[in-house]
């Protein structure tokens, strides 16, 4: 693979990095539309302006898109998802002169009406457009197996955080542990206000609380700046996070609505001990309950109080343990192993068409 094309939704610092160690060690040029930042993750477009052919989605038609991508002449086309009736316009006519096409799902498989419909339509909305399904884990991959996407046709490990820059930190670090930090979006599907009421109830519990420290921007903020022992840093630009997280304390992400969560592994790649909800997709794979955190049951802000008391009982040696083996189980999602994965995969495509 020389050319990729790929059609994305918002960019982050994540897939920055993805896309940087794809350019750099597999010597892949790059063309990348985007939709723009959102408010309440402005993300500095520093971090994206060493792609040379960039291009904001809102700029463009489909006509236009369709012209930009035809005269880059892409080896492959890596959409993220099939949000956009335009990208899938795109792909179904790379698709058609031959171009292998990989869609990212994070999706988790529920079984919903509109999922089972999904189902139902996958063979001529998808197949058509689609050649394979990059997948986040295993929740994902029950989706992919239902609409079709299996075997050579279903990759996995479509996110990685930026794992260098936190496993670094964390090797250097050694701030304190006594605190409980969020990072995301102060948004209800992430569980703000439930953590919010928790804190207030755990703070109530025990007799020298920790504090909470939140990185993020949204509607709730309110909320945040009005409860007592909460520090509210606002939104944290990528370049500074993994120090942010490397100075210590208990990553929670009591989330309604998690289909994955990058945050999650920048955590563990941290250091830090882990307390996820259910609903998250990434914790299927990267916390292990009483091993290095705490399971949260979704919703539940008496058990989330339970597991912020519980934690903060643990000895400084018993927190650092579980530390370590989140860091442990970072590993298993890199954007080396990312580039490689997609690298490898397109290769193995080509050839795999050719010998039949």
């Amino acid at each position: 693979m020389q050319r990729l094309v790929v059609l994305f939704s918002r960019l982050s610092g994540y897939m920055a990095a993805c896309l940087e160690a794809l350019h750099e060690e597999h010597g892949v040029e790059l063309l990348v539309v985007r939709v723009p930042p959102a408010e309440n993750a402005p993300f500095d477009d520093r971090h994206f302006d060493w792609i040379d052919r960039l291009y904001d989605r809102d700029a463009l038609a489909v006509g236009g898109m369709k012209d930009i991508v035809d005269d880059f002449g892409p080896d492959a086309v890596f959409m993220s998802g099939w949000f956009d009736d335009g990208y899938l316009q795109v792909a179904r006519e790379a698709r058609e002169r031959g171009v292998l096409v990989v869609a990212g799902s994070d999706t988790q498989w529920t079984g919903s009406w509109r999922q089972q419909g999904a189902r139902l339509i996958a063979p001529w909305y998808l197949h058509s457009a689609i050649d394979v399904l990059w997948v986040a884990g295993e929740r994902q991959r029950q989706l992919a197996r239902r609409l079709g996407y299996r075997g050579r046709r279903c990759w996995e490990g479509v996110y990685a955080c930026d794992w260098d820059r936190f496993a670094a930190d964390y090797e250097t670090e050694t701030g304190p542990s006594r605190r409980f930090l969020y990072v995301g979006r102060y948004v209800r599907e992430k569980g703000v206000d439930l953590l919010v009421d928790a804190y207030a109830a755990y703070r109530d519990r025990v007799a020298d609380p920790w504090p909470l420290v939140c990185a993020g921007s949204g509607v709730l903020e309110d909320r945040l700046d009005a409860q007592v022992g909460i520090e509210n840093r606002g939104f944290v630009q990528p370049d500074a996070l993994p120090r942010l997280m490397a100075q210590g304390g208990t990553f929670v992400l009591p989330s309604r609505d998690e289909p994955w969560g990058v945050v999650v592994q920048e955590a563990a790649a941290a250091g830090c001990p882990l307390l996820c909800s259910e609903a998250s997709g990434a914790a299927v794979h990267l916390l292990n309950d009483g091993y290095n955190g705490y399971r949260v049951r979704s919703e539940s802000v008496d058990h989330l109080t339970e597991c912020l008391v519980t934690m903060s009982a643990l000895s400084e040696e018993s927190r650092a343990q579980m530390g370590a083996r989140s860091h442990a189980l970072s590993r298993q999602y890199t954007p080396t192993r990312w580039a490689k994965t997609l690298a490898t995969g397109v290769r193995h495509w080509y050839d795999g068409e050719r010998s039949r």
